[in-house]
């Protein structure tokens, strides 16, 4: 069973305008999550390098776009959906990850945007090794994991152009 790279429209939920930013090149990505304010030690570790993974996600997207003078994205992830979304064990309907977005460009005030983004695993196309739709209530942590950094790197970057 595999998680298809192709992911939903409707995976994307985006609580601001739809304007886009139309950023060319980009100096700085940094994502931060307060990883202590959540309660559940258990989630608390599993969650515990999801600020340099998502980071990476990013840059790994957009290394034809890094230059010195550009744009910087930064990334506030939001504690209490990463709790939930572990102590609910990845159900498809509820494991979300939330994150405010900012864009900033010193050089160029067009190249402002500030968002909301939460990412659903609700939203993805599940699919064996056939192509054949999968119907499943939960996935494995890991997997859900990589879907939802994937996913929301996605969305930052679509938001870029």
């Amino acid at each position: 069973m595999k998680l298809a790279r192709h992911l939903a429209p409707a995976l994307f939920a985006l609580a601001s305008s739809t304007a886009l930013a139309g950023v060319d090149q980009v100096s700085e990505v940094t994502v931060t999550a307060d990883i202590t304010a959540i309660s559940n030690e258990e989630a608390a570790l599993f969650w515990s390098s999801i600020a340099q993974d998502l980071e990476n996600a990013i840059l790994a997207q957009i290394v034809d776009r890094i230059e010195d003078e550009g744009a910087r994205i930064s990334v506030r992830l939001e504690e209490v959906a990463l709790a939930n979304a572990f102590e609910r064990n990845f159900d498809l309907e509820q494991s979300v990850l939330v994150g405010q977005v900012n864009v900033t460009d010193e050089n160029n005030n067009a190249n402002f945007n500030s968002y909301e983004l939460s990412v659903s695993l609700s939203g993805v196309t599940a699919v064996d090794e056939d192509g054949e739709p999968l119907l499943f209530e939960s996935v494995e942590a890991e997997r859900a994991y990589q879907t939802l950094i994937t996913a929301f790197a996605d969305g930052v970057v679509t938001r870029l152009d």
